[in-house]
């Protein structure tokens, strides 16, 4: 069964797969931070057929998190933990027809309250801009805009909340464009859609 809005058509096991990994996220974490990116490839960049790009991103964005948070439990004296979760897909772009990805990070919202300044060098949007950049093989200062996060890509969840329904409804009204049919290349050998486990 096909979902249709607003003249796209939208695969329901993305849209599945969304509410999986945004629920194993509150699970863990009852406060979340969810932050929607886009990651692309700069003009003329020959990028593979292949997903690596994006699975080289995640590692590399684990690794600098880690890293990251280790720093803040001993700065803050504390023992939290964090586990990224993501969900990316791959597109076509329609008038350039190149590849590129939107993903969905959630993170323990005890660590991240949000992407911070984007042109700072210790921030959230710093780490996923190195670790993109790291990903292709780019400098990350001369290359950072080619991650891009919007005003309204960063959801708050608490589970606890009273409001907690409303915020994953709005949060999967947002991820719908992740599961549109209409740019993805479903027949090439390669998946179009990656999801953290567990």
């Amino acid at each position: 069964m096909v979902f249709k809005m607003n003249a796209y058509s939208f695969n329901p096991q993305y849209q599945q797969a969304f509410y999986d990994v945004i629920h194993d996220a509150v699970g863990e974490f009852p406060r979340t931070l969810a932050l929607r990116v886009d990651l692309r490839f700069p003009q003329g960049y020959r990028y593979e057929l292949s997903n690596k790009e994006v699975t080289r991103f995640i590692e590399s964005l684990k690794a600098k998190l880690k890293v990251d948070c280790q720093k803040k439990n001993r700065r803050w004296r504390r023992n939290w933990i964090n586990q990224l979760r993501y969900v990316w897909v791959r597109e076509i772009g329609e008038c350039n027809h190149r590849k590129h990805y939107h993903a969905l990070l959630l993170l323990n919202k005890d660590f991240y309250h949000g992407a911070g300044k984007f042109d700072s060098d210790d921030s959230l949007a710093a780490l996923i801009q190195q670790a993109w950049c790291s990903a292709i093989g780019l400098n990350w200062q001369q290359y950072r805009t080619l991650v891009n996060m919007t005003e309204k890509g960063c959801f708050h969840l608490n589970r606890n909340s009273p409001l907690y329904m409303e915020q994953v409804t709005s949060l999967l009204k947002r991820m719908d464009y992740l599961a549109k049919d209409h740019t993805k290349c479903y027949d090439d050998g390669y998946r179009s859609i990656g999801t953290s486990r567990g």
